[in-house]
C-alpha cells in the first residue's frame, strides 16, 4: 500500500516538471521574430570626395647641414723690414684687391737705392760704358791697346816667316818673333777676360740695384685678395721685420659651404649641382650654391661624403662660420605619384590613405616624400591612377563601403 503511494507522488512530479518545461519553450512565432532580431544591420555607405593619385616631376633633394667657410684666408706679412709708418685698415673693415693697407718706413730702402746707383755708376765709367747702351768689349781702352799690339806682333810674325825662308834672317829671330806674337796674343786675351769679369759686376750691381728698388716697392704693403680684416696683427709704430705679421685677410664672397653627405645619396652628387640653404641669421631668406669640389672618399667614422660649395655673397650678409641647413638638389625633375594632402592621416605616427576600389574602401599604410603645394608624394603604397579619399577619413575603415563623388 505504501509503495502505490510512492508511485502516485512520483506520476504527479514527473507532471509537473513536464508541464513547467512546456510553458518556457517559446512559440513558433517568437522564435521567427528573435531570429530576425539577431541578424546584423547593413552599414550605410560614407559620402566621401575622391582624387586620382597622378604621376608629377618633382625636384629630389638631400637635406644637410654644414658651415661656412672663407674661400681664402691670407696672413699680410712685411716683405720690407722698417718701421710701421701707416695702417690704413682695421679689424672688421673691408679692402679690395691691390689696396693700400700699409706703409714702411722707405728711408732705409731709400739709401740703400742711392748706393747701389752710386757703386753701378763707378763700375760703368772705369770700364766707358754708358747706361742703356750695349757695349762692345773692343771699345774698352786696354782691349784696344793689347790689341793693336796684337796685329803688330802678327805683322812682324809673317814678315819674319818670308825673310827666314829666303834665308835672310837667322832662325832665332824669327822664333823670337813667334814668342813675342803669343805673349800679345795672351795680353790681349786676358784684356778682354778683364773687360768680360767687369761687364758680369755691372750686370750683379744692377740687379743689387733692382733689388734695392723692390725693397722701396715692398714698403707700400697692398692687399693681395679683397675680403675682410679678420685679425689685427700690428699697431703703428710697431717695427717689422721681414715676414712680420701685419694683418689677417678674408675673402668672404664666395663663401665655401662644407657639408657631409650621406652615404646612400653618394652616389647622386655631381659637381654643378644647386644647393640651398639657410642660416638662422635670416630664416626667412635662401641663399643658392653650386658644388665645386666633391671628397675623394667617404668619412670611415660618419661614413658621410664631404661636398664643398661656393655660395656667392655678394651684399656680405653671410660670414664665415656660419651654420647652414641646406638642401642639396640630386634631380630637377624626378617622377612622382603625388595625392593630396587632405587623403593622408597620420595616427600613431603612420601615415595612411584609403584607397578605394569597387565601391568598398582599402586603407594603406604609406611613406611620403616631397611635397608640391597641396600635394604631397607618395613614396610606396599607392599608384598613379588609383582613386584615394580626401573626406570624411574618420569615418573610414578597412572594408567601409563609401559613395565617391
Amino acid at each position: 500500500m505504501r509503495v502505490n503511494t510512492l508511485l502516485i507522488f512520483a506520476a504527479v512530479a514527473a507532471l509537473l516538471v513536464a508541464s513547467a518545461c512546456s510553458r518556457n519553450q517559446p512559440s513558433p512565432e517568437a522564435k521567427a521574430q528573435a531570429k530576425a532580431t539577431d541578424s546584423p544591420t547593413p552599414t550605410p555607405a560614407v559620402d566621401v570626395t575622391t582624387a586620382a593619385a597622378i604621376t608629377r616631376s618633382v625636384q629630389r633633394g638631400v637635406e644637410v647641414v654644414g658651415s661656412l667657410a672663407a674661400d681664402e684666408e691670407v696672413i699680410v706679412s712685411a716683405q720690407a723690414p722698417g718701421e710701421l709708418a701707416q695702417l690704413n685698415v682695421d679689424f672688421g673693415g673691408y679692402v679690395t684687391r691691390g689696396q693700400i693697407i700699409a706703409l714702411i718706413d722707405q728711408r732705409d730702402a731709400k739709401l740703400k737705392v742711392e748706393q747701389a746707383q752710386a757703386t753701378l755708376k763707378q763700375t760703368m765709367a772705369r770700364l766707358g760704358m754708358n747706361e742703356g747702351e750695349k757695349f762692345d768689349p773692343n771699345r774698352n781702352a786696354d782691349v784696344r791697346v793689347a790689341k793693336a799690339q796684337l796685329d803688330w806682333e802678327k805683322m812682324n810674325l809673317d814678315r819674319q816667316m818670308r825673310l827666314v825662308e829666303n834665308g835672310d834672317v837667322s832662325r832665332a829671330l824669327y822664333d823670337q818673333a813667334i814668342t813675342t806674337h803669343s805673349l800679345a796674343q795672351a795680353r790681349y786675351q786676358a784684356a778682354l777676360d778683364a773687360v768680360n769679369q767687369q761687364l758680369a759686376v755691372v750686370e750683379q750691381q744692377r740687379a743689387a740695384l733692382n733689388l734695392a728698388k723692390k725693397a722701396i716697392t715692398d714698403t707700400v704693403v697692398r692687399a693681395p685678395i679683397g675680403g675682410a680684416v679678420k685679425e689685427k696683427h700690428a699697431s703703428r709704430g710697431s717695427y717689422l721685420p721681414i715676414n712680420g705679421h701685419i694683418v689677417t685677410l678674408v675673402k668672404i664672397n664666395p663663401l665655401r659651404l662644407r657639408a657631409d653627405i650621406p652615404e646612400y645619396a653618394a652616389a647622386s652628387v655631381r659637381t654643378g649641382q644647386t644647393m640651398t640653404l639657410r642660416v638662422e641669421a635670416f630664416p626667412e631668406r635662401a641663399f643658392t650654391g653650386r658644388v665645386v669640389r666633391i671628397g675623394a672618399s667617404l668619412n670611415e667614422q660618419t661614413r658621410a661624403l664631404t661636398v664643398e660649395a661656393e655660395v656667392a655673397n655678394p651684399s656680405n650678409l653671410l660670414r664665415p662660420g656660419m651654420f647652414a641647413k641646406s638642401n642639396l638638389i640630386t634631380a630637377k625633375d624626378a617622377p612622382a605619384v603625388m595625392v593630396p594632402r587632405r587623403s593622408v592621416q597620420i595616427i600613431a605616427g603612420l601615415n595612411k590613405v584609403f584607397v578605394i576600389e569597387n565601391g568598398r574602401v582599402s586603407e594603406r599604410i604609406v611613406k611620403t616624400g616631397a611635397t608640391d603645394g597641396d600635394l604631397i608624394e607618395v613614396v610606396e603604397g599607392v599608384k598613379s591612377g588609383e582613386v584615394v579619399a580626401t573626406s570624411n577619413l574618420d569615418k573610414l575603415q578597412e572594408g567601409s563601403v563609401v559613395n565617391g563623388k
